[in-house]
């Protein structure tokens, strides 16, 4: 595991602090909670994965030569004018991220998508058609909802868990009432022509806004429940679209494509501010991408193995980060703004890794 460039700023990643070990098989999604304390992982091994990403597992074999200090430095990739060479290091060298639990409850088939709510007392999972609600202390699962014709893509939870929403494949959005013991969605959206690749609300303090889905079809819908109405961008029909981020004052949104494009729009008038072309592939994988707390960079996965950063004012590629050996389609960034160089990858090599600028404040090595 290596960046590809380690003559960058604090606020961008360069070194693997580490590793969430524990999946067998592919690894489906990936999600800081909103304190960034935790995070979630989620696997064709049927399971959901709760973990410290800050804290190093007390089993993981310490060694006095390897410490953290020193283990990073072995990541750093030269600067490129002094030297073409790069230092690559084993995924097995990097030290294991904390365990905290792993939840299996309600799930009959891979898990495709997870959100957690912003009091990390529930998780959100999607298991083929099912929509799996579990409890984060107890493990036990909550509510199973069906209803889906086809496989659930994505998922997401509003704040306390007061609804949820699911996108699937069978091209329609499911809004259902976490407060109602009823299985009956509160709404279905079907505006979409093909399969719903990511679905986001977006809210306002305690009041849900807007949810916002991309699909297939080529088109990002905003749905402002408030109002009733929808606005749809049309990126065209072959522009198939896999996923969407915000910047954190909701002006602006990324939008990723199946065809390798990360489209920066304005949202309220819809206009083009900027495409981000040529640093990562895509094509056969849906890719998330996501764009840092501080609203600097978009950070995309790629199916070569590696994670991009665009610079998102000129579309530039900043850093790569390298040495997943299967495609990269998982991404999440910490919420804070005090961690913006914190971002991890999920591969389908079943490995995912921490990212850093190596500064001891964000990881504890204590154990």
């Amino acid at each position: 595991m290596k960046a590809s460039n380690h003559n960058v700023a604090d606020n961008v990643p360069s070194k693997p602090t580490a590793r969430l070990f524990g999946h067998e098989g592919p690894i489906r999604g990936v999600k800081f909670s909103h304190d960034g304390k935790y995070c979630i992982s989620a696997g064709q091994d049927r399971t959901v994965r709760l973990w410290n990403p800050t804290r190093i597992d007390p089993a993981y074999p310490q060694k006095e030569e390897h410490s953290h200090n020193s283990y990073s430095s072995s990541y750093i990739t030269p600067n490129r004018s002094n030297s073409n060479r790069s230092s690559q290091t084993p995924i097995d060298s990097i030290p294991h991220a904390l365990p905290i639990q792993s939840y299996s409850d309600g799930h009959t088939h891979p898990v495709s998508s997870i959100d957690i709510d912003d009091t990390s007392t529930t998780i959100v999972s999607s298991s083929n058609k099912a929509l799996v609600l579990t409890d984060v202390i107890t493990k036990k699962m909550k509510r199973r909802y069906q209803g889906h014709t086809g496989l659930i893509n994505t998922v997401a939870c509003s704040s306390g868990g007061s609804v949820f929403v699911s996108g699937s494949y069978d091209g329609t959005v499911r809004i259902m009432d976490g407060r109602s013991f009823s299985n009956t969605p509160i709404q279905i959206l079907s505006e979409a022509k093909d399969s719903v690749s990511c679905v986001r609300i977006l809210e306002n303090g305690n009041d849900m806004a807007e949810i916002v889905s991309t699909s297939i079809d080529g088109s990002v819908r905003t749905y402002d429940i408030r109002k009733g109405c929808i606005s749809v961008d049309k990126f065209g029909q072959d522009a198939a679209l896999t996923s969407i981020a915000f910047t954190s004052d909701w002006l602006c949104s990324a939008v990723s494509s199946l065809q390798g494009a990360i489209h920066i729009i304005e949202r309220e008038t819809g206009a083009l501010i900027n495409t981000c072309l040529n640093g990562h592939s895509a094509g056969r994988y849906s890719l998330d991408c996501e764009v840092t707390p501080d609203d600097q960079f978009v950070v995309s996965g790629s199916e070569d193995g590696n994670a991009v950063l665009y610079d998102f004012v000129s579309g530039k590629v900043v850093q790569k980060l390298v040495g997943h050996k299967r495609p990269v389609c998982s991404i999440c960034t910490h919420p804070n703004r005090g961690h913006n160089s914190v971002i991890i990858t999920g591969s389908y090599d079943g490995d995912a890794v921490v990212w850093s600028n190596g500064n001891p404040i964000y990881l504890n090595t204590e154990t």
